[in-house]
């Protein structure tokens, strides 16, 4: 009886703490010897680990198909992108698991993917597990996350263009909103959303979203979250919003056609001209537009007490 009772406290305690999310699923062989096992590497979609952080769990299926498989997980780190295999990844039961070991590992991850090599193993889904120990409810409800945001979305671009970064893969190029229309995207701001509808798309198609950033113009992409027929990208900072109403953005990637661009803006946001300090000079929670905790000293769009209002 007190073994059962350890255990049900165990499993309650997973379900308040973790969230588990599909983030892939399909059929991939793994070898990087054909003439042990006939596989290749395989690297995950773009967006599929947004919002990773130190501490979450990627969980994979895996069927060992030769006596001593080996199992092999790499990310590109650093600013020249070097391939590095992750350190602490186990196998057991048929479940290949790594846990975060910090912030930068996690950034890389969803910026970059991850590649999985090694041999003699299917792969047929993948999991993101968010801790959310990291971040536990202290049981104010103005502290939990806010809402879902209503996003209002208008179209400023519609066509239908062939993307893809190899020819020989499909036949298509590169999309650069600057060169079609200047001001396309002017006006846009921090939280606002960037959607990409597409058709078309071709088993295995990577997508793309990159913008011209800083003084020296550095191509950088931006971290998109893939849905069902679209990606989008929620504008992190008003220094991007600033770059890519100034310089676009170029839609990228590989076997797809892209047939519209929106803008969205969230609906019903609150603002007020002086804001009152006192309302922000207590404990409670804040966040910003994209769910992220903010302290006290931050200026822009706040949710607090699940109202949106603006801090100056």
């Amino acid at each position: 009886m007190k073994k059962l009772s350890l255990f049900l406290l165990l499993v309650l305690c997973l379900s308040v703490y973790a969230d588990e999310k599909s983030v892939w699923k399909g059929s991939k062989a793994i070898s990087w010897n054909t003439d042990v096992y006939a596989g290749e590497q395989f690297e995950t979609p773009d967006g599929i680990f947004a919002g990773l952080k130190k501490d979450d769990v990627i969980k994979v299926a895996v069927e060992a198909k030769i006596d001593e498989p080996q199992y092999v997980m790499t990310y590109k780190a650093g600013a020249d992108w070097t391939w590095t295999d992750l350190e602490g990844v186990s196998v057991s039961e048929g479940m290949m698991t790594y846990s975060v070991a910090d912030d930068e590992i996690a950034g890389f991850i969803a910026d970059r993917g991850i590649v999985f090599r090694g041999q003699g193993y299917d792969m047929t889904e993948i999991w993101v597990i968010t801790n959310d120990e990291n971040n536990p409810d202290d049981g104010n409800p103005d502290d939990n996350q806010p809402e879902d945001i209503e996003y209002e979305y208008t179209d400023v671009w519609t066509g239908d263009m062939a993307i893809s970064w190899n020819q020989e893969v499909y036949a298509g190029s590169e999309f650069d909103t600057y060169t079609v229309e200047q001001d396309m995207l002017a006006g846009i701001a921090q939280g606002d959303e960037i959607k990409v509808s597409f058709a078309e798309a071709i088993a295995d198609a990577q997508f793309a979203l990159t913008y011209k950033a800083g003084d020296d113009w550095a191509w950088t992409d931006l971290t998109i979250t893939q849905g069902n027929g679209c990606f989008t990208y929620r504008v992190a900072s008003n220094e991007i919003a600033q770059d890519i109403a100034d310089r676009g953005i170029v839609v990228r990637g590989q076997g797809y056609h892209l047939t519209a661009i929106a803008i969205g803006k969230a609906k019903n946001t609150t603002a007020i001209d002086e804001t009152n300090d006192d309302i922000f000079n207590f404990n409670a929670q804040r966040y910003n537009l994209l769910g992220q905790k903010v302290g006290k000293d931050y200026r822009g769009i706040v949710i607090l007490n699940g109202k949106k209002i603006m801090k100056q």
